[in-house]
């Protein structure tokens, strides 16, 4: 939202008790198994999970667990009192915290029991207005209420651990010669956390998350979509599909889906759409009339549709055509990972969401469910429409930093198919180069649908619209997750700043064998900062930021 002190209109918080924008940490309040209260009396609390959803309704009652708060918590139906309105020898009184409902209670559905404002803004969302910027960091934690989804479950396996620490990173300062387009303002973590419209972030090393906030309406068991990132994972259930022999890379499109024959596909590889240099005819230019990326929204219903809109992402991708050869120069088009996502539900027989399941995220440690949202005729929205927790996107891009494997040692992934991700095939810097793109990340490439953002082969990028970023740094097992509802689509500004932060934090966190010595933790009463609003120590976005030259936003990753 443009500003954080704005509530959504019409909504039971209408006093802005619950901004966007207000982060807190992922443990704030929640006891360990057994834990005594402070005064050591009374029975033991119950467990509360930190990877359990807490609905507001069920929060427990602690003023801890919103840092940026320090008013008395609501009773049920009821907003906290204002302070500024409490006489000045009043305490409220605290409640009570209750365990959590037991499955199969059933509680009454009256007025007074509905507290969780979820549904009231539900009620004002649709077709046209889910990405206004009043509702957009709310609708992107809510995907599975506005459209059709396939799930993608995380089976029966166990869950990777990763042990919480809280640092304060927000005063490093960041590198603005090396990520120049960064805003000129911004000079340490904390400007870009507080000036690029972040719901949530994250950095792990090793099983440790050294940092991780979430901001209303985000919660640590929350998915929230993740645009073009998606792209990397659809790519990555390519590769294991390679790596069973079920399909490969120099494979004909058209082979694996023979419909597609007969459209601009005719003669492309897989590798020419991994790598987004087939010579398919489509322009990512989503604020222009008539681009396929805006006809491609109108077939899947992301858009109002009209007379001429296809019926579903597969009856739209039949009807491209080419303009030059394929296997030719890199030019950004989320429709080829459509065509990858279709090409693996040719090669198995189940739709993709499945295939995504058995062959990624039930063998990731992934502690949640991910999903995919679909037309109406059953096509997946693979090419920008995953969604997932902060923490699984993290375990995600820390299965790739291990060159393939899970923490235990089981392969994912063939370290081929992760290594030829980082150091790509020999002309793929040279096409990058002489793309659009290549302005914005000099030395960088495209590769397997991942970004190699310079001339370091040892960092990796998922990108997606709105600010959604995974950060890969295989050589010190950083990674780092950013989770936005950035009304712009795209800015380089926020995107270079973003990359100046996980690699300003990932340089500052020496390696385990070094020193066990890591920034010092923040203060558990120092509130955390409003990131939709200026912070103290942080300077309040620029025109340039809130803007991108009509020139850059062709040279920027596409919708999704």
């Amino acid at each position: 939202m443009a500003d954080g002190d704005k509530s959504l209109p019409g909504s039971i918080d209408e006093s802005g008790a619950r901004r966007f924008g207000a982060l807190s940490g992922n443990t704030k309040g929640i006891k360990t198994h057994g834990e005594q209260p402070a005064d050591g009396t009374g029975p033991a609390e119950p467990a509360i999970s930190a990877e359990e959803p807490i609905s507001v309704a069920d929060e427990p009652a602690s003023a801890e667990l919103h840092a940026d708060s320090t008013e008395p918590p609501a009773g049920p139906g009821e907003l906290p009192p204002d302070p500024a309105e409490l006489p000045p020898d009043v305490v409220e009184p605290q409640p009570e915290i209750r365990p959590l409902p037991r499955a199969g209670d059933l509680t009454s559905a009256s007025e007074d029991a509905i507290v969780d404002p979820s549904e009231a803004i539900l009620e004002r969302i649709d077709l046209d207005s889910w990405k206004w910027p009043e509702y957009f960091a709310f609708s992107l934690t809510r995907m599975e209420e506005l459209f059709p989804v396939g799930g993608i479950p995380r089976g029966i396996g166990s869950v990777r651990d990763l042990v919480t620490q809280e640092h304060d990173f927000r005063p490093l300062p960041i590198d603005r010669d090396k990520w120049s387009a960064a805003d000129e303002d911004w000079s340490t973590v904390g400007d870009v956390l507080a000036n690029t419209f972040t719901d949530a972030w994250l950095v792990t090393r090793e099983g440790v998350a050294l940092a991780e906030e979430y901001a209303w309406p985000m919660k640590p068991a929350r998915q929230h979509m993740l645009f073009s990132i998606s792209k990397s994972i659809v790519s990555t259930v390519v590769g294991a599909l390679s790596d069973a022999g079920l399909l490969s890379p120099e494979d004909l499109v058209a082979s694996r889906v023979p419909v597609l024959s007969e459209s601009g596909y005719a003669g492309a590889t897989i590798r020419d759409l991994l790598d987004m240099r087939s010579g398919i005819k489509f322009s990512e230019e989503y604020l222009e009339e008539g681009s396929e990326i805006r006809a491609l929204f109108e077939a899947v219903d992301f858009a109002p549709r009209t007379a001429t809109s296809a019926n579903g992402i597969k009856n739209f991708l039949m009807g491209l055509t080419s303009e030059r050869e394929h296997g030719g120069a890199f030019v950004y088009r989320s429709c080829e990972t459509d065509v990858l996502a279709w090409i693996c539900e040719a090669v198995v027989g189940q739709p993709f969401s499945v295939i995504a399941s058995e062959y990624l995220w039930s063998k990731i440690g992934a502690a949640h469910a991910a999903q995919v949202c679909q037309d109406r005729w059953g096509g997946s929205i693979a090419d920008g429409a995953i969604s997932t927790t902060l923490r699984d996107l993290a375990r995600f891009g820390e299965m790739i930093a291990r060159g393939g494997t899970t923490a235990e040692g089981e392969r994912v992934l063939s370290g081929n198919w992760i290594d030829d991700i980082f150091t790509g095939a020999a002309d793929s810097a040279q096409v990058f180069a002489d793309s659009p793109s290549g302005q914005s990340y000099p030395g960088g490439m495209y590769r397997s649908q991942f970004w190699v953002p310079s001339a370091s082969r040892d960092v990796v990028i998922g990108i997606g619209i709105h600010g959604q970023m995974l950060y890969i740094d295989r050589a010190t097992q950083t990674v780092g997750v950013k989770l936005s509802s950035d009304p712009q689509p795209v800015s380089l500004a926020h995107q270079h700043g973003t990359l100046a932060m996980f690699e300003a934090i990932a340089e500052a966190v020496p390696p385990k064998a070094d020193s066990p010595a890591v920034p010092p933790v923040a203060s558990a009463v120092e509130p955390a900062a409003d990131l939709r609003s200026p912070a103290p120590t942080a300077t309040a976005p620029t025109e340039a930021a809130r803007s991108i030259a009509p020139q850059s936003l062709a040279a920027q990753p596409g919708i999704f």
